[in-house]
Formats: C-alpha cells, sequence, structure tokens
C-alpha cells in the first residue's frame, strides 16, 4: 500500500510539475488570415489547433470566412474572431477568378495591384483589424493588458496586416501555403536559384534550356520588383487613405524587412522542385494531410457498391467552383463516366437541371470530405486541378491522378507529377470525350502510375519529424529567442543584382575590358614604336650608303 501510495504522489508530483512548466512556457499568438480561401484555412487550421490543445498556448485567429463549425478547441485556448458579414466575407466567399481565367495568366498577375487594393480596404475597414491596432495603445485611459509573443501571417495577398506587425512591435512568421514565391524567398534573403528552380508562372522543369533559364530568370526578377515598387506601395496607398492622412505609417516594405522571422512554405522535396533554403525557411508541406475517417453512412454505401473496379474522385478545388466550368465540358465528363465500370464522385456545387442526364454510376456533391475518401481503400484515380493541397492529398494517401491546371501554381504541379511518372496532365483547351477516357484507362490498367505513387508517397512520409511538429516547433523556437534575429541572413541588405553576383560580375568584366583596352594600347604603341624604328632604319641606310661613296671618291 505504501508503495502504491508512494507510486500515486510521484505521479500526481511529476504531472503538476509538468502542468507548471507547460503553463510558464505557454505563449500568446495571434494568427492573421484575413484573406484567405477554404483550402488555404484547412492548411493552417491543424497548426492552430496544435498550438492551442496540444502545446496549451492562447491563440487568437483571425479568419476571413464565414463562421465554421469545425474550430472546437478542446482546451478553451483558442479564440477565432470572425468578421461580420460584409466585405472581407464576401471577398473570401468569392475571389472573382472564373474558369476563363485560366487563358490569361499575365492578366491575373497585373491585376494584383487593383486586387490588392480591394482586400486592404476591406481589411483595413473592418472593426477587428482596428482592435488588434488598438492592443499597444490605451483605452478609456487605461493600458491595454492583452499581449502577443508572435503574429504568424498568411503570405498570400495579407500584405495589408504587415501594419499590425509594426504597431504591435512584434516580430512575425509568414505561413506560405502555396510554393514559395520569389518575392517570399526575396523578403527572407532565400537564393532565387532562377537558374534552376522554376517559378510558378511558367511549366518549366529544373532543367532548363538556355531560352528558357533568360526567361525564367528575367521575369523572376521582374516579379519581385513589380511586388517592391508596384503591390506594396499600393498597401501604402489604401492604408493612408483609409486610416488617416495625418498618420505617419511606415511602409510595408520597411515593417516585411524588420520584423520578419521565418518563411514556412507548403512545399516538400519529395514533389516540389529543389530550390536552396536558409536556416530561416522551413518546408512543412503536408502538414495537414491525416488519416482517413469513416464516411457518412450514405457515401460509404455508395463507394461500397463499387465492388472490385472501385470509384473514381473528381474536385477541381474551391476557387473556381465546378458550377463555373461551362456545360459543354461538365456534360463532357458525365458521358465519359457513363463509359467507365467504376463509380465517380463528382463535386458540382450547383443543381444539375432538368436537361442533365446523370449516370447511374456518377455521384453529384456540393461539398465532400476529400481526404476521408482518397484514404479509402476502393478509390482508383484522383482527377482534380493541379492544385497543390489536392496533389500533397493525392501524395499522402497514394492515389495517381489526372490534373487539369487552371492557373497560378497549379500547371507546374501539375508538369512536376507528370514528369515524375504518377500523374497525367491534361489541356482544357483540347479536351476531348476521347482523350479523357483515355487517360483514365491509362491510369487504370498501368501499374507504373501506381507503383511511381507508392514510391513518392513512401518518400514524403519518410521523415524524422512530423510537418506539423516542425512547424510547431519553429513557431516556438522563433518566440523562445525574440524573434530570432540570427536566422537574418546578411544577403536580405542586398538586391537581387547583389545577389546575383551581377555587380561582381560587371566589375570583373569591366576589369578584363580594362586590361584588354591597355595590353591593346601598349601592342599597338609597341608596333607603332617598331614600325618608327624600321621606317628611321630604312631612311638611315641609304643616308650612310651615300656617306660611304662620298668617302671614297674623296
Amino acid at each position: 500500500m505504501a508503495g502504491i501510495t508512494y507510486a500515486t504522489t510521484t505521479l500526481l508530483t511529476a504531472s503538476i510539475c509538468y502542468c507548471l512548466v507547460t503553463a510558464a512556457t505557454a505563449y500568446n499568438i495571434l494568427v492573421l488570415s484575413p484573406i484567405t480561401t477554404p483550402s488555404h484555412t484547412n492548411v493552417l487550421k491543424p497548426l492552430v489547433m496544435a498550438l492551442a490543445d496540444q502545446r496549451n498556448h492562447s491563440v487568437t485567429y483571425w479568419n476571413g470566412l464565414k463562421p465554421p463549425s469545425a474550430f472546437n478547441s478542446t482546451s478553451g485556448n483558442l479564440r477565432v474572431l470572425h468578421s461580420s458579414p460584409g466585405d472581407l466575407v464576401d471577398i473570401n466567399s468569392d475571389h472573382g477568378i472564373r474558369f476563363r481565367h485560366r487563358n490569361s495568366p499575365f492578366r491575373l498577375f497585373f491585376d494584383i495591384p487593383q486586387r490588392m487594393a480591394t482586400y486592404c480596404t476591406a481589411v483595413f475597414n473592418d472593426p477587428i483589424f482596428h482592435r488588434l491596432m488598438m492592443l499597444n495603445g490605451t483605452a478609456d485611459g487605461q493600458q491595454q493588458e492583452e499581449r502577443y509573443d508572435l503574429l504568424v501571417i498568411e503570405g498570400v495577398f495579407n500584405d495589408c496586416a504587415l501594419l499590425l506587425a509594426k504597431a504591435l512591435d512584434l516580430p512575425f512568421v509568414y505561413f506560405n501555403c502555396m510554393s514559395p514565391t520569389p518575392w517570399l524567398l526575396d523578403a527572407v534573403g532565400s537564393p532565387l536559384a532562377l537558374d534552376h528552380f522554376p517559378h510558378p508562372g511558367f511549366s518549366y522543369t529544373d532543367q532548363m534550356s538556355l531560352w528558357q533559364r533568360a526567361v525564367n530568370a528575367l521575369s523572376g526578377v521582374m516579379i519581385v520588383y513589380f511586388h517592391r515598387w508596384v503591390v506594396m506601395p499600393t498597401v501604402d496607398r489604401v492604408a493612408a487613405n483609409i486610416l488617416g492622412p495625418g498618420r505617419n505609417l511606415t511602409p510595408v516594405w520597411d515593417i516585411e524587412d524588420r520584423y520578419l522571422s521565418l518563411l514556412m512554405t507548403n512545399s516538400h522535396f519529395s514533389i516540389n522542385y529543389q530550390f536552396p533554403m536558409l536556416p530561416a525557411v522551413v518546408q512543412i508541406g503536408g502538414l495537414y494531410c491525416a488519416p482517413p475517417k469513416p464516411l457518412p453512412q450514405e457515401l460509404e454505401s455508395f463507394v461500397e457498391a463499387s465492388g472490385d473496379d472501385g470509384f473514381i474522385l473528381v474536385s477541381f478545388g474551391s476557387i473556381v467552383k465546378g458550377s463555373q466550368v461551362p456545360d459543354g465540358i461538365r456534360f463532357l465528363f458525365l458521358s465519359t463516366f457513363a463509359r467507365l465500370s467504376q463509380r465517380v464522385i463528382f463535386k458540382w456545387e450547383d443543381q444539375p437541371g432538368e436537361n442533365v442526364s446523370i449516370p447511374s454510376n456518377v455521384k453529384l456533391l456540393p461539398w465532400m470530405p476529400q481526404q476521408d475518401l482518397l484514404g479509402h481503400p476502393k478509390i482508383r484515380l484522383f482527377i482534380n486541378h493541379g492544385g497543390l493541397n489536392s496533389k500533397q492529398e493525392a501524395v499522402y494517401h497514394g492515389v495517381p491522378f489526372i490534373a487539369l491546371p487552371l492557373f497560378a501554381d497549379q500547371p507546374i504541379n501539375a508538369q512536376k507529377a507528370q514528369d515524375d511518372g504518377y500523374a497525367i496532365r491534361l489541356d482544357w483547351d483540347t479536351l476531348t470525350e476521347e482523350i479523357l477516357y483515355d487517360a483514365i484507362q491509362r491510369i487504370l490498367t498501368d501499374p507504373r502510375y501506381a507503383l511511381r505513387m507508392k514510391e513518392v508517397s513512401a518518400l514524403s512520409r519518410d521523415e524524422m519529424t512530423s510537418a506539423l511538429d516542425r512547424a510547431v516547433y519553429w513557431i516556438e523556437y522563433v518566440i523562445r529567442h525574440g524573434g530570432a534575429p540570427h536566422l537574418r541572413s546578411a544577403s536580405r541588405q542586398l538586391s537581387l543584382h547583389q545577389r546575383g553576383f551581377i555587380d561582381v560580375m560587371l566589375v570583373v568584366v569591366s576589369i578584363a575590358f580594362l586590361v584588354a583596352y591597355v595590353a591593346i594600347c601598349m601592342c599597338r604603341r609597341a608596333f607603332l614604336l617598331l614600325a618608327l624604328a624600321a621606317r628611321k632604319q630604312q631612311h638611315d641606310t641609304p643616308t650612310r650608303r651615300m656617306m660611304g661613296s662620298a668617302k671614297k671618291v674623296d
């Protein structure tokens, strides 16, 4: 009995000590994603929940979507701030990107300043933004008590939120839900490596020709300076107009340069092209991927009835709705699926209409538990848009896929997957029923696709630590070390032409030209001297002969 009492006391003491240590090291973290999408929220959500529930940090999360029901924290440490219905919620519900924009990537790119102006106007007018801006100020004569230790900012189109880093005087971490963009790599001082790392604007590989390297390098540099000289000043201009022309606002580029500690990027070396990384860049690709959960009964019955043939999953993401795809293309899919022995689950947001004939093996759903379906043993194929999240989910669950990319990084994601041998890339403009049917049959009947996917899936899972654990560790690391200024690379103070040794090469070339010029001048002078000497010798020889003859006469 005494032994049991001693063991119980020891266990209780250890538990109390653990709780005290945990409480002592709990941090206050503010996560900002006022501009977001459902897919990006799905990536960020596991990190937010882990920080709050597993690590017992106090987390405040400003999410710009309509209030979801899946943010229930078990520890009570999570507070989710949702904007009231209005401009911000409306923008995140529909970012205005349509199926037709797939053929105009440059138009989408050059529309970024106007899009950023719209985003920042909504953010700066939101009451939550103003409430957060006042946290370091006073209210009713009383100093605000709430203090944060770190900001985590979603890295796509949330430049407006940088003003909070300055207002709260806090270091921040960029959490990028896509592959790293050139301007984010530049912001953290990481080499762009445009000689072998293709940026998302083109479907180049890591083995580029001279022309491709030239295009990749020039466009990559242009993207960086366009973001710095056009996009960020747009944020400054909107901030000055809305927050008050009399306020002395720090330019967001200066805020980013001063307060940025770390870049977390949703990429992984097993499925993305390699790029050189500084300690301040952390890959957390596949962070949100998880084992499947049981399907709802109706859905489980549908897929179980597929027998040995299994089923196919079709989804084109959350930004461009399947309902925005032209009817002719959607009917092409339906007529192709009618020829298959497999069952098909098709993400289709709107009502199919009275004149639409739905094949008996096809089930249309406005929403689906995608990961749970991809992890089902009867899944055979995934047809998607080449989005990075869909690609990571397919790789995690080992499902080969057909990609029909639309815009942004989707073409390069699809091209990389096809080059690696576990996917087929198709083009919307040349798509026919026969092309689609042939691609489906190739995936289903050629075992090389499934075998290669199995190999890549094993590569992505073979890690010392999980992506989620890495993300949590580095966030706590930055807080523990006061923003981790030792991670800041001196290259952040250099311009792109300095990082690319262009100035050094100009100096070397200039010196080479100078040396060559001096050598040429010296050679010319030597040749002139030799020529003059030869001419003088030729002139002097007849004179000496004449003088010699005169002496003989005398």
